[in-house]
């Protein structure tokens, strides 16, 4: 395996994935006008855009959309897997989540767009100052009423259900025992949040919580080796690690699918939180 074949694009294809991504959006689009501008922030292979250009041309609405990421590789794939059509348009850029108005200066009419995004990605932004920055950066680019949506399966309540835990510990022990390596507890990898975190970030931010849910995905073995493939999971879950030799990226990708192989359950279960949230108008001066 090389460093080339690592990225979120063979997770962003898992159907269990995609599906509980598109119910967000059918929740989002609902409350959308026709025309609509959408901005996506950390897009990375461009599901939330493709899932919106779906659902859009199945109800006959017009749109433009904008995805932003910092990763190149990550938006090449996404302009391949996101044509556009007659009556949805689709732009990729590159940006970093926690400079978003400066990212998309001059894409976003100047009274806002109609809805943002970050779907399964707030997580990977590293300290609570950063995310709410982000969140910051949403609103300012949001016109007053536009919508935000946003999901995370990192928060403190995604393993209790069921067996995820167990599932998840037996994917992480035999992960450190194929590298021969030691843990850090003291040490976060992803960060958990709670989903009242999350909400006081959004309303901080200037958003009401108008929607929100918990899904439950059974994660196949299947979508547990794609995620094994995601560079940004592969180094958070890495991140709490100490390893008695130098392991490349694709060694560390390669033993974190293998180790899914000895999980005991066919699939694991993971709560995804959901929230649909809108921006309050501005106050008059």
């Amino acid at each position: 395996m090389t460093s080339n074949n690592l990225h979120f694009g063979h997770f962003s294809d898992i159907p269990e994935y995609r599906e509980v991504n598109r119910e967000l959006v059918v929740q989002l689009l609902d409350r959308l006008p026709n025309p609509f501008v959408h901005v996506d922030v950390a897009t990375g292979a461009g599901l939330v855009p493709q899932l919106l250009v779906e659902e859009a041309t199945a109800r006959n609405y017009q749109g433009t959309i904008i995805g932003l990421d910092r990763n190149i590789d990550a938006l090449n794939l996404a302009r391949e897997a996101t044509p556009g059509t007659a009556d949805v348009r689709v732009k990729f850029v590159e940006g970093d989540a926690r400079e978003i108005p400066r990212a998309v200066e001059g894409l976003v009419p100047s009274e806002g767009a109609d809805s943002v995004s970050i779907h399964d990605a707030i997580h990977e932004i590293d300290g609570e100052d950063a995310q709410r920055q982000v969140f910051a950066g949403l609103a300012k680019i949001a016109k007053d009423q536009a919508f935000l949506s946003i999901n995370s399966s990192f928060t403190s309540t995604s393993m209790a259900v069921g067996h995820s835990m167990r599932g998840h510990g037996e994917w992480k022990l035999h992960f450190v025992r194929l590298t021969g390596a030691k843990r850090n507890r003291q040490v976060e990898t992803l960060a958990y949040r709670t989903p009242d975190d999350y909400k006081k970030m959004i309303s901080d931010a200037g958003f009401k919580v108008v929607h929100e849910e918990d899904r439950v995905v059974q994660l196949t073995k299947s979508a547990l080796k794609a995620i094994s493939r995601y560079p940004e999971f592969v180094r958070g879950m890495a991140r709490d690690l100490t390893f008695t030799h130098d392991l490349s990226l694709a060694e560390l990708s390669d033993a974190m699918s293998s180790a899914v192989d000895h999980v005991r359950f066919d699939v694991v279960p993971r709560i995804w939180y959901s929230v649909i949230a809108q921006k309050e108008a501005s106050k008059p001066a």
